[in-house]
């Protein structure tokens, strides 16, 4: 995957060293969830949003809650997870749980695993979670184009044990298709506008020798995302939810396809009063999408010892591969609209607990975007059968190359490959396989 070499290049192992940790979230709204019995109600409504800032005409759009950025949930893994959704919008949805392991049931992907929830019905997501990490919600399948208008949420999965940072802070960077009034809109005359927590750009103010978890996510359509920290030395500690060993990212930069999540330890260790921006490329350009400041008083006299890895996640430690079965996914350039997936064949059948290699083909001139549900893999190499030292469930393949990925099969059950073009819109090339 692009931005796993381009910053594994200089990876390194960091000792540890801990803190009593609080938590914040910025400019998101946060709702606990306390426990098996505790059944927290999202609404799909229509809301309105200042999403080209504070001055500007509000645009009319839809989300959980009317929360604008998405709906953050926060659940602790082990704990039971009961969400129940309420439509209240004028079309079908569901709900899709981008990254995490959930039983088949609850994946929300429409005809292929569960009914559409028609307008003023509900739905139930009860499952227990597997794994701490940062995770999205959002439509999938024929409701997809519902993420575009808003319909998108966060879920933090926090670890069992604390973990060593003063502040934990999430980025949360979504895409509009607006026209000149602010209006959302498919026509010609509308351009692509992003947003980080609902706004053109935020401030983050900070305090010297202060360590954050910056939790990022690229909520766009179909969009890769290459960010750049200024002044920082900034720490991978996981990829798409899952802990990775920390590595830098070489130069402060980061690159997210649609639907990536990347965490990073950032020390704060410019002297008070400073003021570094976190840039995004725009085309040709970099533009400032947000900035520490620094504020007068430090948080200690000296920075902390190098952060430590995360707790692991119940992954396994190795795949075999020599019984492995084998398969392609092709992405072709569609000249008319495919069947919907539920109604097409599965792309293969495995048995739990085997192993899988995927050969994802990119037939076209554009990249693609391939969310593997159900499961995380391995990013295999491109020569032999070796493995990246992090897991992913969201991939990038440039055009006309081929990507390998390798998985455990352990979730039974219908399970959808989505593939999106980046930054072109198209037809998408959606498969599923089954594993009984």
């Amino acid at each position: 995957m692009h931005f796993g070499r381009r910053l594994l290049s200089r990876r390194q192992i960091l000792a540890s060293a801990g803190i009593a940790a609080t938590f914040s979230v910025v400019q998101g709204r946060a709702q606990p969830l306390t426990g098996s019995a505790s059944v927290t109600v999202l609404r799909a409504q229509k809301a309105n949003a200042n999403l080209l800032g504070p001055n500007a005409a509000a645009t009319p759009v839809w989300a959980y809650n009317r929360a604008i950025p998405g709906m953050v949930l926060h659940a602790k893994r082990g704990e039971e997870l009961r969400v129940q959704l309420q439509n209240e919008l004028p079309e079908p949805t569901s709900m899709h749980w981008h990254g995490l392991r959930v039983p088949n049931a609850m994946d929300g992907v429409p005809g292929l695993t569960q009914s559409p929830i028609a307008p003023g019905g509900n739905f139930e997501y009860r499952f227990r979670l597997p794994d701490a990490g940062t995770f999205w919600l959002h439509p999938v399948g024929s409701h997809a184009g519902q993420t575009g208008r808003g319909l998108r949420g966060v879920l933090i999965v926090e670890e069992a044990e604390p973990i060593g940072v003063d502040r934990d802070l999430l980025l949360f960077l979504e895409d509009w298709s607006l026209t000149r009034d602010g209006t959302l809109s498919d026509a010609s005359d509308a351009s692509a506008t992003i947003t980080i927590n609902a706004m053109p750009a935020i401030d983050l103010p900070v305090r010297t020798n202060e360590r954050l978890r910056l939790r990022i996510v690229n909520a766009t359509t179909a969009r890769a995302l290459a960010l750049r920290i200024e002044g920082h030395e900034p720490t991978v500690v996981a990829i798409d939810g899952q802990p990775s060993e920390p590595f830098p990212a070489r130069e402060g930069r980061v690159v997210l396809g649609p639907g990536n999540r990347i965490d990073l330890m950032v020390d704060a260790r410019l002297p008070p009063g400073s003021r570094a921006a976190i840039m995004s490329q725009d085309g040709q350009a970099e533009i400032s999408i947000a900035r520490f400041v620094y504020e007068p008083m430090a948080a200690r006299a000296a920075p902390l010892a190098a952060p430590k890895r995360l707790p692991a996640n119940p992954l396994p430690e190795r795949l075999d591969l020599r019984a492995a079965s084998r398969h392609e996914f092709s992405i072709e350039l569609n000249a008319r609209p495919l069947p919907p997936v539920h109604e097409r064949k599965p792309l293969f059948g495995a048995r739990r607990g085997r192993v899988v290699v995927l050969a994802c083909q990119n037939r076209t001139d554009k990249m693609q975007s391939i969310h593997l549900h159900g499961h995380h893999a391995r990013l295999l190499d491109r020569l032999d059968d070796g493995w990246k030292p992090f897991w992913l469930d969201t991939l990038m393949v440039a055009p006309r190359q081929t990507e390998r990925i390798a998985f455990l099969a352990d979730n039974a059950g219908k399970w959808l490959i989505a593939a999106r073009s980046v930054a072109a819109p198209s037809a998408p090339t959606d498969a599923w396989f089954e594993v009984t």
